[in-house]
């Protein structure tokens, strides 16, 4: 009966489980090739990658548990820094809620051409995220902004109990988003747009409308990252993080949200970001060539989308 009962809760909990071995096994492996690993500054450094990170994981978690994609979110994360950068002299603090602004309409955006337009959010969002490279682009002419004002980077870089700032701003709102996910009827309806779009559309709920704010708070989302982004590395470039899409999305699916929607959660992402996080970390502890991480990265992606797609819901691939 015990062994039954385990096998059940091993079950149940597999979605969990499995990210945390792997994170376990990842951590181990890299401090046993290198001892210096898990030292307090080696720590500082990953809780400084992890976090923003996770800020913008989060949103993007939303997202994809609707069963849609967001790949705007690097691009929005980009342009929000660059704004603040070139900004904060001129407006001072107000440079953030603009930012934010900005994110949040281009999160608007995405979601009209979703809901209303019925554009394929992977077009819709990669359309958008070109048009925002480019502005940002223009507005940088390429090059990387750097910012002086010390209080707007204390946001990030302040030391509270031997942690950065940054780390205690995204386990707030991974907290926060993890509430809303799993406790509040915004939750609920994006799981089940997720799970089956056509039950809920007949239960009554304004998918649309839904769909919009989804991804409005995946660009709000995406545009905070990119402030807290900025006020840590105290500059901004749109050639930054250019690689950033594919960890970005293997981190939320490695963390057990499905590609296919209706499972998963911002709770489970932060197992993923750790995962991908630190294995960014190894792969930069032992010289490994961009071209390679690129390579890895690649295969992770693909690995996770196989072991997480659930093909019973799905009756035909596109």
């Amino acid at each position: 009966m015990i062994a039954t009962f385990s096998r059940e809760w091993m079950k149940k909990n597999a979605g969990t489980l499995w990210p945390l071995l792997v994170a376990s096994i990842i951590i181990l492996g890299f401090q046993a090739v290198n001892p210096t690993f898990l030292r307090y500054e080696g720590l500082v450094t990953l809780v400084y990658a992890m976090s923003y990170f996770l800020i913008a994981a989060c949103g993007l978690t939303f997202v994809i548990m609707m069963g849609s994609f967001d790949f705007s979110v690097p691009s929005v994360l980009k342009l929000a820094a660059l704004l603040c950068v070139m900004y904060i002299e001129k407006l001072g603090f107000w440079a953030i809620p603009f930012a934010l602004l900005v994110s949040t309409g281009l999160g608007l955006l995405n979601g009209v051409l979703l809901a209303y337009l019925n554009v394929p959010s992977f077009m819709a969002t990669l359309g958008v995220s070109i048009v925002v490279e480019g502005i940002g682009l223009y507005l940088s002419k390429g090059f990387l902004h750097i910012m002086y004002n010390e209080r707007f980077r204390a946001l990030a870089t302040t030391f509270i109990f031997g942690l950065p700032s940054i780390f205690y701003w995204a386990m707030g709102i991974w907290a926060l988003c993890t509430f809303v996910a799993l406790c509040t009827p915004f939750g609920r309806r994006t799981y089940a747009i997720g799970g089956n779009l056509t039950a809920a559309r007949l239960s009554g709920i304004n998918v649309e409308r839904q769909r919009v704010y989804v991804f409005m708070l995946s660009g709000f989302l995406a545009g905070l990252s990119g402030v807290l982004y900025m006020a840590q590395l105290g500059g901004g470039s749109m050639l930054i993080g250019s690689d950033m899409s594919i960890p970005l999305f293997a981190s939320v699916v490695a963390g057990g949200t499905a590609l296919s929607g209706g499972m998963g959660g911002p709770h489970r992402t932060l197992l993923g970001v750790i995962i991908i996080t630190w294995i960014q970390s190894g792969m930069l502890m032992l010289a490994l060539g961009r071209d390679i991480q690129m390579v890895i990265f690649g295969l992770i992606a693909v690995g996770v989308a196989v072991a997480t797609m659930d093909r019973k819901r799905i009756r035909v691939v596109k």
